[in-house]
């Protein structure tokens, strides 16, 4: 099994896209952030997991949400997303998965790797993503053009076909 595991708001912290919901519009932010990685979920991984903290919510007890192959998760009081992450993957590593945690934080990477995982910056999962929906496109042009019944037709076809139509 292969899964993602995003830090969320390291993720939104250091994207450009999110720099005009990082005042006040964190639930739009947290949203955006599903949308764009729930398109990825069956073509770069089959499972994304998004880790949020709560720590400093008094009473906040740990919730998941589950979408297409997304969950969402949000620690409970007094536990980091750091925390919660790497717990993750020392019992995802120890069952065979293959994990890969998503953020820019120095400490979290060097964690990751002790414990099992991979890690991949918050730029470099901006710039994967941008280069599977780049291939994605060429791919998407590429069959639209196929599609084009002359290109697929014979010239012995082609021939039969124009003097149906002139008569």
């Amino acid at each position: 099994m292969s899964l993602l595991i995003v830090d969320g708001y390291n993720i939104i912290n250091n994207w450009p896209e999110f720099y005009n919901l990082r005042e006040g519009k964190m639930e739009l932010a947290r949203l955006k952030l599903a949308e764009m990685l729930e398109d990825y979920v069956p073509l770069l991984w089959p499972k994304i997991i998004i880790v949020y903290d709560a720590y400093r919510i008094k009473g906040k007890t740990r919730s998941l949400e589950s979408l297409r192959g997304l969950e969402i998760v949000y620690t409970g009081e007094g536990q980091t997303a750091d925390v919660f992450i790497e717990r993750l993957v020392v019992n995802l590593s120890e069952i065979g998965a293959d994990v890969e945690v998503a953020s820019s934080d120095n400490l979290q990477q060097h964690l990751v790797l002790w414990k099992g995982g991979r890690r991949i910056s918050a730029r470099e999962l901006r710039e994967r993503l941008q280069e599977c929906r780049a291939e994605m496109k060429k791919i998407y042009r590429r069959s639209a053009s196929r599609n084009n019944l002359d290109e697929r037709l014979t010239e012995k076809v082609k021939n039969v076909l124009e003097k149906w139509r002139r008569q």
